[in-house]
């Protein structure tokens, strides 16, 4: 099964290696992305404008703005995708990392294995919202609600998929804290 290549692939070291590198480009990119996102003056967080499922509350938005500020938005866009690489590969090594920790045969080991795999598809759902938001900003008076409620999904989809990874690595540490505890 493929979640059993896990175990070895990447090996422990290049494990840690995309962990580090992964941790170095989120420290770069995340001011840029925020700065690029700010100076757009996008009037709405990220979160509301995500999870809005309205192409009427977007087209609002967007109306607000200049076509600079567009172009800018349209800029942070662009830049998020090194953003999604740093965040994905981050989660998915992360995941790997501490999965290991925890003995071959059990279910710690496979659901980290699984939320490894999820840090991938939390970026890759991120990625297909991009396309959508680029999309939108081709026309941005007029596009189809229909990308606007794709968009949503995808942001729905990859928020879920993050809280889950989040939960799994701070249960997943305090039990091998527990563990640790227990043994010493």
């Amino acid at each position: 099964m493929f979640l059993e290549k896990l175990s070895d692939k990447p090996s422990p070291r290049n494990t840690k290696i995309l962990l580090i590198c992964s941790l170095i480009l989120y420290i770069i990119v995340a001011p840029i992305l925020n700065y690029y996102f700010t100076i757009s003056n996008y009037p709405v967080s990220f979160f509301e404008s995500q999870l809005s499922f309205s192409g009427a509350t977007i087209k609002s938005h967007l109306r607000t703005m200049t076509s600079s500020e567009i172009d800018l938005y349209r800029t942070a866009q662009i830049i998020d995708y090194l953003y999604m690489l740093a965040y994905g590969t981050f989660w998915f090594s992360l995941s790997l990392y501490i999965s290991r920790k925890f003995d071959a045969v059990t279910a710690w080991r496979k659901t980290g294995y699984i939320s490894a795999i999820f840090g991938v598809i939390a970026a890759c759902c991120d990625a297909t919202e991009n396309v959508f938001i680029l999309l939108m900003l081709t026309d941005p008076r007029g596009f189809p609600d229909l990308w606007a409620i794709s968009h949503s999904f995808f942001a729905l989809v990859k928020f879920i998929l993050m809280g889950l990874i989040f939960i799994w690595v701070i249960v997943a540490v305090v039990t091998l804290l527990i563990k640790k505890f227990n043994k010493g």
